[in-house]
């Protein structure tokens, strides 16, 4: 039977693979970190690994995906391409730009009698772990990792999908869950002594990511109605940590909040303290899934609704994750494009806030309709990298240059039309305009450093004063933390039961609004 070598770093693994077996799906069974998209439909073109031998000639697919040069160099995807004899991967590993935006401290290093604790927030995409001082809440340290499942595909229907596919899928997700958390906390590069001293460990996520790590049965979450399999709360759920913490550590998994709503809402409801405002405002996690909470100062309404990985730079065809070089923000200045990177790098491609940023000047530059088109014939817009006039497409080409294609801009205006539509149900439930709010929060990886110009210029959020939006990066992090406390996970569970969810599956109004709302246009 062939053998694979995996390099990964300077780390190394070897196994048997089947004849004529997929390498992204053999990668899989080995939990090894790579990231599939599409769920290895080939159809993203995102699973590039370097290859030496071994490897049976490319299909019409990798060909679509692949240029010339990158095949010679031993270039291909891991969704298509067939094991033919002994083979060499190297894979690099995916590093998450660690945008934790909080006044850090050191405290735990100077005070070592205080014990700590770890808020854990198990995101679809990414996986961020903020470390914890349990006298007083205060957060001394955050950081975060890819969530390796998306070997699975960015979105939960596909790891739901798998789960039930086979028991063998479902324990992988578990595992690679797990592994996932255990990264994001090791990106905090806390020593040893440190480790010793958590005591407590708060994990949130959505149902979907919640019951993948608990390991409970996903069917009722993927079918009609998407009931979970359980809401309640888990005050001491450390057997199935796997012995990742330190010993004697417990970890709590807080409750859900319905079939859509997790307890990452349910952070966020807590932080921006949605029990004790009473006047109207409205946050929303933006990201793969997008987390809409509204409330008038007594009832509270959330939702959730699938805005799609272009919040997070997948699906576009020049996105890429926020690492070194990815582009955050674009401006058009006297005709010039002026781009802002990760590290002031070279660009390699857009994140959702680029992307977000770049139609939203093209847009007011003209070069994008109100319907989203991109004008003239051409269904493209290139600009040099280093600055220039814009002409028609924002992908990276061999001469330098970036494009942005019309799939693109399509793809931020279902993400924005979703929750744009979902806020709008919330606030008719409660009879709100948008002169009622006095605040909207976004937060989020993608929410947290968000253009709120941007924002409002496209239509995303309802019509209100750049002076009621703000960006807070880490909502469901800060609100995890307050779950360390026994009084802080309490109040949870007394604001689960406060909250209604609202289903926008059953929402007679919401196909209406979704349609509207996809327009680049405040509205």
């Amino acid at each position: 039977m062939p053998k694979i070598m995996v390099i990964l770093g300077e780390k190394t693994a070897i196994f048997d693979a089947p004849l004529d077996s997929i390498v992204g799906e053999e990668l899989a069974k080995h939990e090894l970190p790579l990231e599939q998209p599409c769920a290895g439909r080939g159809t993203c073109g995102k699973c590039k690994v370097l290859h030496e031998g071994g490897l049976a000639k490319p299909d019409d697919i990798e060909r679509r995906h692949l240029s010339s040069g990158e095949l010679i160099v031993g270039n291909r995807l891991a969704c298509r391409a067939r094991v033919a004899g002994d083979v060499q991967i190297a894979l690099s590993p995916v590093v998450i730009y660690s945008n934790k935006i909080f006044k850090a401290c050191d405290r735990y290093r100077r005070e070592r009698a205080v014990p700590l604790g770890l808020a854990i927030d198990l995101g679809s995409t990414t996986v961020a772990a903020f470390l914890v001082m349990l006298d007083n809440g205060e957060v001394c340290a955050g950081g975060a990792s890819l969530n390796q499942q998306t070997v699975y595909g960015a979105d939960v229907i596909s790891r739901l999908a798998a789960a039930q596919r086979s028991e063998e899928d479902a324990e992988r997700l578990h595992r690679l869950a797990l592994a996932s958390i255990n990264q994001a906390v090791d990106s905090l590069q806390l020593s040893r002594s440190i480790l010793a001293r958590i005591q407590r460990v708060v994990i949130v996520g959505n149902p979907a990511m919640h019951h993948l790590l608990a390991g409970y049965p996903v069917k009722s979450l993927a079918t009609m109605p998407f009931q979970p399999n359980t809401i309640q709360a888990q005050p001491d759920a450390t057997k199935l940590m796997d012995g990742i913490f330190p010993e004697g550590a417990r970890v709590a998994l807080p409750p859900l909040i319905g079939g859509f709503v997790g307890s990452d809402a349910l952070a966020c409801l807590e932080y921006f303290e949605f029990d004790h405002i009473q006047k109207p405002i409205a946050a929303i996690d933006l990201g793969t899934n997008g987390e809409v909470m509204v409330t008038d100062g007594d009832q509270i309404l959330t939702a959730s609704t699938a805005a799609g990985p272009a919040f997070e730079g997948v699906n576009i065809s020049c996105g890429s994750r926020a690492v070194n070089g990815a582009i955050t923000n674009i401006e058009l200045r006297d005709s010039q494009v002026h781009l802002e990177t990760i590290a002031d790098e070279t660009p390699i491609g857009l994140t959702g806030s680029g992307l977000l940023s770049a139609v939203y000047q093209f847009r007011q530059a003209g070069y994008i309709s109100q319907s989203g088109r991109i004008a003239g014939e051409s269904n493209l817009i290139v600009f040099d990298q280093r600055g220039g006039h814009p002409s028609r497409s924002i992908k990276l080409t061999p001469d330098g240059r970036i494009k942005l294609n019309q799939w693109d801009i399509r793809e931020l205006q279902k993400a924005k039309g979703a929750i744009r539509a979902a806020i709008e149900v919330l606030m008719a439930s409660m009879n709100l305009d948008a002169a009622d709010l006095h605040k909207v929060i976004l937060t989020g990886s993608f929410g947290g450093q968000v253009d709120i110009e941007a924002v409002l210029g496209i239509g995303m959020i309802p019509p209100v004063s750049t002076t009621v939006v703000e960006t807070v990066a880490n909502g469901a992090g800060f609100g995890a933390a307050m779950f360390l406390s026994d009084e802080g996970f309490e109040r949870a569970s007394t604001i689960a039961r406060k909250v209604k969810q609202v289903d926008l599956d059953t929402d007679a109004g919401f196909i209406n609004r979704y349609f509207s709302a996809m327009e680049l246009n405040p509205l």
